[in-house]
């Protein structure tokens, strides 16, 4: 965790599709996150580049054993984060196999961390979020209890599958997007502080 000056909000892309629109979402998420309460430090994590191998730790992530180089590296990014953000979405129903990875590799440094869903897709990604809540659960995550759900309007990409106004669309959710992050950011302030070394 950060020091009591500070806190340090993660916004996760979800995403490691060749084309995909998360970059853009997570960067104007990151941007509202900072307007809301300048005293966050917004890191986006980029599932692509932190490039986790699916589940190839020997021991369950449970017992926090963990004998590989690149799941201490994604445990220790993990807990060094007062609060997350989830930027996923939504495949067959679901959420991408390298999120659902991502989160099943480590587990104590989940438990109690602050999380909010926001979803996206051309209906807005609810069933993905939905999946989420039932991960929560289990992982012990102290999640917003309503995640925020973009829909991206099919005329709202360019041929190279990238968003035209990444901005308006984010915008056009803005009161959602703010209560949402405004809840997240309720529980990052009421958490208890970790001790020194933990």
């Amino acid at each position: 965790m950060s020091n009591s000056d500070t806190h340090t909000i993660g916004v996760i892309i979800g995403s490691t599709r060749p084309v995909r629109i998360g970059p853009q979402l997570a960067e104007q998420v990151a941007n509202r996150i900072s307007a809301l309460d300048p005293r966050a430090e917004v890191e986006v994590i980029d599932l692509r580049e932190v490039d986790l191998p699916f589940l190839d730790e020997p021991k369950m992530p449970a017992l926090g054993d963990y004998q590989h180089d690149h799941t201490k590296r994604w445990a220790q990014q993990v807990d060094r984060l007062d609060g997350v953000v989830l930027l996923t979405p939504q495949y067959n129903g679901g959420i991408p196999a390298p999120l659902k990875n991502a989160i099943d590799t480590i587990y104590a440094e989940r438990n109690g961390l602050p999380t909010l869903v926001v979803s996206y897709g051309g209906r807005g990604g609810q069933m993905a979020a939905d999946a989420l809540k039932h991960v929560f659960l289990v992982t012990q995550s102290d999640a917003v209890a309503d995640n925020v759900a973009l829909t991206i309007p099919r005329d709202g990409y360019g041929p190279d599958g990238q968003l035209l106004d990444p901005a308006g669309v984010v915008g056009s959710h803005g009161a959602d997007l703010d209560r949402g992050l405004g809840e997240l950011l309720t529980k990052v302030e009421g958490r208890e502080p970790a001790t020194a070394d933990a």
